[in-house]
């Protein structure tokens, strides 16, 4: 059995999603919540404060030792909820930790426009149970984005394990938040397989760390061609009926 485990991408590999961050009124209500909960900014001053807050962190993090491992960081990743603290803190606000939780919930759903599973995507996991397959979750997210996502597409507890780059500093494609696969789930990457979307950070990454991978080429753009990243297999039409067509294969190797 070569491929014991298959690692999944989250966004645009496993759900379609359109977020609309940079609105305007994205930033109003979040702003709004925040003076709410006894932190006034403007949508101006809160804009600000975060960008620069995000800039000072990923700055630190760039280059860091990653404790468990002794490794230099070289992706780095942000930590959405640790800023919000932040700023609730720069406000004065006791209780920082949990309006800070309810701000990123708050946040994510004003912001999200588009959110659902792709189809065939629970009937896949359903084959690889029946199988024998390890199913996990490698994503470059904020985890309490992604966790609140994870519950709108009904996919929470689909996983065997569930890794987000917001928890380790650094995020695809660094061979450490690979490693993750390994450290805490015991996933050998040479008995793994990485499915996603993204050829830099999916397959790259997945190549870093010497694991197999599929390009899920799905409507979201970032299939792009690098030079010298090439995925193991493609589906190309970015259905997972076309994915099915080749799991026997997968699963007999």
């Amino acid at each position: 059995m070569k491929y014991r485990n298959f690692v999944f991408d989250f966004y645009g590999t496993l759900v379609d999603v359109f977020t609309d961050e940079d609105s305007g009124e994205a930033d109003q209500a979040i702003a709004a919540f925040f003076t709410e909960h006894g932190a006034a900014y403007s949508p101006e001053e809160f804009g600000e404060s975060f960008s620069r807050r995000r800039k000072e962190q990923l700055k630190n993090r760039q280059g860091s030792i990653y404790a468990p491992t002794g490794e230099k960081i070289r992706f780095p990743e942000m930590d959405v909820q640790k800023i919000y603290v932040e700023l609730f803190k720069a406000k004065g606000v006791p209780n920082a930790a949990d309006y800070a939780l309810q701000a990123a919930r708050y946040y994510r759903k004003v912001s999200t426009v588009r959110l659902k599973r792709y189809p065939g995507v629970k009937e896949l996991f359903e084959r690889l149970r029946e199988a024998g397959r390890g199913i996990y979750l490698l994503s470059n997210a904020q985890r309490e984005y992604t966790r609140y996502d994870l519950e709108v597409v009904g996919l929470d507890t689909m996983f065997d394990g569930i890794l987000l780059s917001s928890d380790y500093g650094c995020r695809k494609p660094d061979p450490i938040f690979f490693g993750e696969l390994t450290r805490q789930f015991g996933v050998k990457p040479g008995e793994a397989l990485m499915i996603g979307n993204d050829r830099s950070s999916d397959i790259y990454g997945a190549g870093l760390f010497g694991m197999d991978s599929v390009l899920f080429v799905s409507d979201k753009g970032l299939a792009a061609p690098m030079d010298g990243v090439e995925s193991t297999y493609t589906v190309e039409g970015g259905t997972y009926q076309e994915f099915m067509g080749i799991l026997p294969g997968l699963l007999a190797l």
